[in-house]
Order: C-alpha cells, then sequence, then structure tokens
C-alpha cells in the first residue's frame, strides 16, 4: 500500500520540463498577440476619426442645405435659421467660420476659426483647440481655406504634416475626409 501512496504523490504535481515548457508556449503566444492587439487599436482609431469625418461632413452638409434652401444668397455673416445664427457661409455657400466680421472666405479669424468651427459644427463631440490642450488640434492652412484637426487623444505629438490621424476639412468644395500617415490623405 505504501507503494500506491508514494505513486500518487508523485503524479500529482508538474515536472520542472512540463512547467518550462507551459512557459515558454505561453511566452510565443504573448509575443504572436501582442502585435496583433496594437493592430487592433490602431484600427479602433481609424474607426473613430472616420467616423468623427463623417459626422463632421454631415453638419458641414446640412448648413450647405440650409445656404441653398435660403436661395444661395453668396457670403453670408450669421446665417440666420442655423443654430444659433453665428455660423458664418462662404460664397460657395460652405461653413468658414463663427462670427466672423469680414467678408472674405478664408476660415475663421486666425487659426481659432477653424478649432471654433469644428466645435460649432459638433456640439457634442469631441472638443478641438490651436494647442494640444484637447482631442483636437486644429490648423488653419492653404491659403486659409482649409482646416486639419490632428488627433491627439492617441498620444501623437506629431506636427499637422506628419501626423497620423486627422480629419480635414476644405471650405473651397465643403470636401470633408479621414487624414494623416494611416490613411493615405495628408492632413
Amino acid at each position: 500500500m505504501s507503494s500506491r501512496m508514494m505513486d500518487s504523490r508523485e503524479s500529482s504535481g508538474f515536472t520542472l520540463i512540463e512547467l518550462i515548457v507551459v512557459i515558454v508556449i505561453l511566452g510565443i503566444i504573448s509575443v504572436t498577440a501582442i502585435p496583433r492587439l496594437i493592430d487592433l487599436t490602431d484600427d479602433a482609431n481609424l474607426a473613430v476619426i472616420r467616423t468623427l469625418a463623417a459626422n463632421f461632413e454631415k453638419a458641414v452638409d446640412d448648413a450647405h442645405l440650409r445656404w441653398q434652401i435660403s436661395g444661395e444668397p453668396g457670403r453670408i455673416q450669421n446665417m440666420p435659421d442655423f443654430g444659433d445664427g453665428t455660423l458664418d457661409m462662404s460664397t460657395n455657400g460652405w461653413p468658414i467660420g463663427i462670427n466672423k466680421g469680414n467678408a472674405n472666405d478664408n476660415i475663421g479669424q486666425g487659426n481659432a476659426g477653424c478649432h471654433s468651427l469644428w466645435n460649432y459644427l459638433l456640439i457634442d463631440g469631441p472638443r478641438a483647440d490651436a494647442d494640444t490642450s484637447e482631442d483636437f488640434q486644429s490648423f488653419r492652412h492653404s491659403g486659409n481655406t482649409s482646416c486639419s484637426f490632428v488627433y491627439r487623444a492617441n498620444g501623437d505629438t506629431a506636427g499637422r504634416t506628419t501626423a497620423q490621424l486627422g480629419v480635414l476639412y476644405n471650405s473651397i468644395n465643403g470636401q470633408v475626409s479621414a487624414c494623416g500617415s494611416q490613411t493615405s490623405i495628408p492632413c
């Protein structure tokens, strides 16, 4: 009977070799799984940006439709019957700022024009500012007719032209798109 008790004690645990094999297998699994998890984070961030670009585009299109309904009157300072009536529209009927106060088709008053436009059109969305204090950093460029909103909530600190992700708005034609090094469109 003592030999039987001895046999059951010996087979109740793992040998050192079995433990090493399990650790090696877990190491191999983790090495292959971590890059996939990182790829999922990039994919998720890209999906967020594409959704925000679509939401911004919808708001831009709504403003343009309101401009068309009003008879396509050219440039409008403080368009009535849209939001709180402070949105300014270009000669071609695309949003160019909030309370701009001048008669040109440039976006906003300086760099504040882009983030004020973003924050106005995406009322409940993530905020933008000219610095990195918000989820998006705004840049006015291309002859003051385009805005890039670079995504900063993902930790990206690159400049506008080398940013990973963002949203690009062109006030000449109302085009909105996801941009950045993870897309084919530079911000």
